[in-house]
């Protein structure tokens, strides 16, 4: 009897585990500076990485707030101000007054707070394209479908640990 108890949790066990590491996907405890109020935030973060030096986070604070990094390698204006549109298939979402803040002389990066129902358009729809400054940065297919896959496991993820 012992020995089918064992033999059925580790059946449970190999098959949890497998399911697991199939999304390619894991949550990390991060930090997140707020660069404008200089502010640090404790939470969990997923990421995806792109082709040259493109990636984008969400990141989930541990008070409940969701907030979306997108990491550019192209079209940089550093420190500037304007507006932000990011693009999703057929829908988009704008922010009025983003910084395109600098990461390092080749890469800077845009730090929105969204909401949940946003995290719900990337997983369906990803990101096409972002337009900052009245320039278009475009994605490939393959990398919306990334940005999909990874937003997909976060809103699962938040969804379950309510």
């Amino acid at each position: 009897m012992r020995f089918i108890f064992t033999i059925i949790i580790f059946l449970i066990l190999a098959v949890q585990a497998h399911a697991q590491s199939s999304t390619g996907f894991v949550f990390i405890k991060d930090t997140l500076r707020l660069p404008e109020v200089n502010n640090l935030l404790e939470g969990e973060s997923i990421s995806a990485v792109l082709k040259k030096g493109s990636s984008f986070k969400l990141f989930k604070t541990t008070n409940n707030k969701y907030y979306f990094k997108i990491i550019v390698s192209e079209n940089l204006y550093f420190n500037k101000k304007d507006a932000l549109e990011i693009l999703s298939g057929t829908k988009s979402i704008y922010f009025k007054d983003a910084v395109n803040y600098e990461l390092d002389d080749h890469t800077g990066f845009y730090l929105v707070e969204v909401l949940k129902n946003y995290v719900g358009t990337l997983k369906d729809e990803g990101v096409t394209s972002i337009v900052f400054n009245n320039i278009e940065t475009t994605y490939t297919k393959k990398e919306c479908n990334q940005v999909k896959q990874m937003a997909k496991y976060f809103y699962e993820s938040i969804s379950a640990k309510k």
